[in-house]
């Protein structure tokens, strides 16, 4: 049964020690948890526990019990760390609730090094779910759940991993989850020890062994190039950020406005997307939609009460709401008009 947990409780992460705030819900076993370096991330409440503020403050040494539990992870690391390595995984387990099946997706590490990753799962050719995060060596990390029906929806999952320290050393995998083939390999999960559809992706390589590595060019495709060339170079340029054009929706995410933003500030990076944002909605309202969705993300909030305030100004706007999205999860507001 679901824990009794609300937006601003301080909690416990019960295997790592680490304290942090309910930022937000993810669904009703899973919270967005906001931990001391601003980093957000999907814990599930079974691995939590309101923090006891009267025994210790946000920031001080572990308590006692917390002490134990990193102890035990320590000695974990210690007794597998000389063990076989088997590389990453990444493993569908089977579960069931109140007669509804679906797969519990966890990213396995069984490895000696502690590695950044990111992955992006679409269905039906469009994104349903984008992570990025750490995850330290020899340990899971819970991504989320996928439905039994979704097998049917042509999910393609792309997954790039890479080492902490060492951002040379990476993995990158792309692979389409087809219902044949899904259900062949349930074997033991690495670390877990418990039974589920797994897909090894093998080990980090040296990429700078791929990009110093010369090229060889047959004449072949020496051809396939020359026709390539004379080919883009007829055509025109490709118009970029066309996002005005999807009816009913925008992405504010900075990446989907323009080329480069390194070096802009969040000020700056803030007043581009309020700019896209005001033109976009008033298109919208030109067109006459009913209505009309803006992906914010979650962040720290500044954007979307940016957002909000401008929302407030406009008196075609019948009313708006954040709630959970199933594409975007938090990190949209549906507006509706009159």
């Amino acid at each position: 049964m679901p824990h009794s947990f609300k937006i601003g409780d301080k909690v416990l992460l019960i295997h790592t020690g680490e304290v942090g705030l309910v930022k937000d819900f993810v669904n009703m076993y899973m919270l967005k948890i906001e931990l001391d370096d601003e980093m957000v991330l999907p814990v599930f409440m079974d691995d939590l526990e309101i923090f006891d503020a009267e025994k210790k403050e946000l920031g001080d040494e572990p308590i006692a019990d917390t002490k134990e539990i990193i102890n035990e992870v320590e000695l974990y690391f210690t007794k597998h760390q000389h063990n076989a390595i088997s590389g990453f995984h990444l493993s569908f387990m089977p579960v069931e609730i109140d007669d509804v099946h679906f797969f519990e997706m966890i990213l396995v590490n069984d490895t000696n090094d502690d590695i950044r990753f990111e992955i992006k799962l679409s269905l039906q050719n469009e994104l349903y779910m984008h992570l990025r995060n750490r995850l330290q060596r020899r340990y899971i990390y819970r991504l989320g759940d996928l439905a039994m029906d979704e097998l049917n929806e042509n999910p393609t999952i792309e997954i790039t991993i890479e080492h902490a320290s060492h951002p040379l050393f990476q993995l990158n995998k792309q692979f389409k989850l087809k219902p044949k083939s899904f259900f062949r390999d349930l074997s033991s999960t690495p670390i877990l020890n418990e039974t589920a559809y797994n897909y090894h992706f093998g080990i980090l390589q040296n990429i700078s062994e791929k990009i110093n590595a010369p090229i060889h060019i047959n004449a072949p495709l020496a051809q396939q190039v020359e026709r390539r060339i004379k080919e883009n170079y007829k055509k025109p340029t490709p118009e970029k950020h066309r996002h005005y054009y999807i009816e009913d929706t925008i992405d504010l995410h900075i990446e989907n406005l323009i080329d480069n933003h390194n070096g802009m500030t969040n000020a700056e990076i803030i007043n581009i997307q309020l700019r896209h944002f005001r033109k976009a909605l008033e298109d919208a309202m030109v067109h006459k939609l009913a209505k009309f969705t803006v992906v914010h993300g979650i962040g720290k909030g500044k954007l979307k009460a940016e957002i909000w305030e401008i929302l407030r100004q406009y008196g075609g706007i019948r009313s708006f709401q954040n709630e959970y999205h199933h594409k975007f999860g938090f990190g949209a507001t549906e507006i509706y008009f009159r």
